[in-house]
């Protein structure tokens, strides 16, 4: 490949080195650090309380804090405490704002390249208790006309990405005496973000999604916020009607526990779930079968989803902590469900009436250890298989459309089992001061992300159509935090490559680079 697709200019770096030569001055000036606002103004917290070094990433007790349904085991727990100080609301505000240098290249036909300055989608948080054992949560996210979008729908309409309530400690109910600490039978419902072995909406990272937590069979992979329009030459793959990604929220009913465990040093957590998860399918990623000619499959008001139940599970065990900043954690996780194919025939456009369900499944292993309390390194392992009749719903849409493997080939083939793998792997570095400068608040962050299919939906894609590798580096400097609010310099950059999906045959090659400013109040 050409290396112009992004020109790395001097200006990002630039910020960056200036930020380390003021950060001497700027640890002397600012004030002592703090929580993120919504429970730093309740408690009065200091942020390295709950965070490393500074908001989103948890650390153990800030973990503890989130499994134990926001609590402390105080009277400082309960919204009407006469001590609460500063009017204490429980909401808080985040976005970042800052310039985003960005490219797509598939071959000389395809080359794409933006630089422009906006901000990401606003979210609108609200955690915290309605009474003792009794917590909610809310996440209302959008994005308004202006933000990065670039391509990947600026302007969406504003999103209850969630909204749950959290019931905790019911072993009591059940005759069942927990130690202090020890929270054994919890129950949610609502919508909410699933256990996944490491919470994406707690990630350093602002634009780089985990690659194997939205990974769809059979669509062409596109990772941060640039996405190609339609006139983009990618091959428009294969049809898939089941959207589901574990790092996607779900609506459900969801079992949780936590308990000390001595012999280890650490905790043992459960997580169970029972998901209405069966979206609509009237998307780009598949189409449901038995829609009218007049309303071909994509067309708003036919394909609607079901109304079956999926379950998804996720335990871990920690050694000598809870395995983020101290100590040690390994876990496995599992899920499988089930996607309607079909509309219902006699109301094609009633929602969550489909039917002639096909089965999916995903199970993995996920790990984590530390170092000196500043090293973590992370990642888990995904097996995913999708049944052929998945796909076999979808042949004569195929057929309609065109659809045909890229490079050139005549005939889809046949329907088949899909079955693929998924791992990532992080290193987080959070020095308690920044070597040779001796300044705290800088956080460092690597990943890779990898997803490798092992037999593709129809037997005319190759093998290794959809391949995924992405590489991701991000630097945090927290140059303010108070009861009030939390201010970061972020600068975050993405290279990935996503096999065979060009139209010749080629690979699509995406980069992206963002500096700015990540601040929450």
């Amino acid at each position: 490949m050409r290396h112009r697709e992004i020109i790395v200019t001097g200006a990002p770096f630039l910020v960056l080195v200036c930020i380390v030569l003021l950060s001497h001055e700027l640890t002397y000036r600012a004030p002592e650090a703090e929580a993120i606002p919504a429970f730093a103004r309740k408690y009065d917290f200091k942020c390295n309380v709950c965070h490393v070094p500074g908001f989103p990433k948890l650390n153990d007790f800030g973990n503890l804090f989130r499994d134990r349904g926001y609590q402390l085991g105080s009277d400082a727990d309960l919204p009407t405490y006469e001590g609460i100080t500063m009017g204490f609301w429980p909401v808080s505000f985040r976005t970042t704002v800052g310039n985003q240098l960005g490219s797509l290249h598939t071959g000389p036909t395809g080359n794409i390249s933006t630089n422009g300055v906006g901000f990401t989608a606003l979210d609108i948080l609200s955690f915290g208790t309605l009474d003792r054992d009794i917590a909610h949560r809310i996440v209302l996210t959008g994005q308004p006309s202006g933000s990065f979008g670039l391509g990947s729908g600026a302007g969406k309409t504003p999103d209850l990405e969630s909204a749950a309530v959290k019931l905790m400690r019911l072993e009591k109910y059940l005759g069942i005496k927990s130690d202090p600490g020890d929270y054994l039978v919890n129950l949610l419902v609502g919508k909410h973000e699933v256990d996944v072995p490491f919470s994406e909406k707690r990630s350093p990272t602002l634009n780089t999604s985990f690659a194997m937590y939205h990974y769809v069979p059979g669509v062409a992979f596109t990772s941060g916020t640039i996405r190609p329009g339609s006139s983009f030459p990618i091959n428009g793959g294969y049809l898939n009607p089941n959207q589901f990604g574990i790092g996607d929220n779900q609506p459900g009913i969801e079992l949780t526990g936590l308990t000390k465990t001595k012999a280890t040093g650490g905790f043992f957590r459960y997580t169970l779930d029972a998901l209405f998860t069966n979206p609509s399918t009237s998307s780009p990623l598949g189409f449901l079968g038995g829609c009218p000619t007049t309303t071909p499959g994509g067309t708003a008001g036919c394909a609607n989803g079901g109304a079956n139940v999926n379950f998804y599970g996720h335990m871990t065990q920690s050694f000598g902590g809870y395995g983020i900043v101290t100590g040690h954690r390994i876990g496995v996780f599992g899920m499988y469900g089930n996607m309607p194919t079909h509309v219902n025939a006699t109301c094609f456009d009633c929602a969550g009436t489909g039917g002639n369900y096909a089965a999916f499944s995903r199970i993995g292993v996920d790990f984590s250890t530390t170092f000196n309390g500043e090293w973590n390194l992370f990642g888990a392992f995904m097996r995913g298989n999708d049944s052929k009749n998945l796909f076999a719903s979808q042949l004569s849409s195929m057929t309609t459309l065109g659809l045909l493997p890229p490079g050139g080939v005549t005939t889809v083939g046949q329907a088949q089992n899909a079955s693929w793998n998924g791992a990532f792997i992080e290193l987080d570095y959070y020095p308690t001061l920044l070597p040779f400068l001796n300044v705290p608040d800088w956080f460092f962050s690597y990943r890779y992300d990898v997803i490798r299919n092992d037999r593709q939906g129809f037997s005319g894609f190759n093998k290794n159509f959809n391949n995924v590798d992405s590489h991701t580096a991000v630097v945090r400097y927290f140059i303010h935090q108070s009861t009030r609010t939390d201010v970061a310099l972020h600068w975050e950059y993405n290279w990935y490559q996503t096999k065979g999906v060009a139209t010749s045959g080629g690979n699509l090659i995406g980069q992206t680079m963002f500096t700015g400013v990540d601040f929450s109040f």
